[in-house]
């Protein structure tokens, strides 16, 4: 007969660890809820465990730190887990968002961007305020910020990885067009026309939309001609 003991202990292992994971969240969510009310720098560890209903000592075995609990708050808006941009899928992620009629046609492409960056917009607003705004105050948190620009700007590679370079504007080098787009669909952006101009989200996603292809695509014309179509327009 099979001892029972190795089988509890494993149960109680995966109890034990089930209950811990549901802490971490509870602290996520919690420490989203405190920050957003006080501000990163105005918020204090106690009232991030009091809120999550927890105690002092399971947030510090949870996540050590209140710089950890915001960045883990900054993941878990991204992907839906607290760890999810460090895995290396972030990008793929997006990457599998472009249907294939972005991947063929750049205007295509430049509005599923601005879909795409609306989406992300909507998930992230509070979360890109509380890294922008802790970084002030804590060295920790800039980092983490420079860190989150860096992957800003591998995810508008990805997206733009493949398209026709000859659909470009003429002079515009795809390392350029990386960097206008980091301008454009931008947190900032998204703060000035949203928050302070009081633009809607369709709003938005259409000036994103309509300054991605003006700012990095050639006249229609001057691709035909650089693909050596001389044929009138219709």
């Amino acid at each position: 007969m099979a001892n029972p003991a190795p089988i509890a202990k494993t149960r109680q292992k995966r109890a034990g660890e089930a209950m811990r994971q549901r802490s971490r969240e509870r602290l996520v969510l919690g420490a989203a809820e405190v920050f957003a009310e006080q501000g990163y720098a105005g918020t204090t560890v106690n009232a991030i465990a009091e809120r999550a209903g927890v105690s002092l000592q399971t947030l510090y075995a949870a996540w050590g730190s209140k710089r950890r609990l915001l960045r883990a708050y900054v993941e878990y808006t991204m992907t839906g887990s607290p760890t999810a941009i460090t895995d290396g899928t972030w990008v793929p992620q997006l990457q599998s968002l472009l249907d294939p009629a972005s991947l063929s046609d750049p205007q295509a492409r430049m509005r599923r961007i601005a879909r795409i960056f609306r989406d992300v917009a909507e998930r992230m607003g509070l979360a890109w305020r509380l890294v922008r705004d802790g970084a002030a105050v804590d060295p920790g948190v800039a980092e983490d910020h420079a860190e989150l620009e860096l992957l800003r700007r591998r995810s508008m590679a990805g997206l733009l990885d493949g398209i026709d370079e000859a659909s470009l504007r003429p002079g515009m080098t795809l390392e350029r067009a990386i960097d206008t787009m980091l301008v454009i669909a931008s947190p900032s952006a998204y703060e000035t026309l949203v928050r302070q101009c009081g633009y809607s989200m369709d709003q938005l996603e259409c000036w994103v939309g309509n300054t991605l292809v003006a700012a990095l695509l050639a006249e229609p014309r001057a691709r035909r001609h650089l693909h050596g179509d001389t044929r009138a327009p219709r």
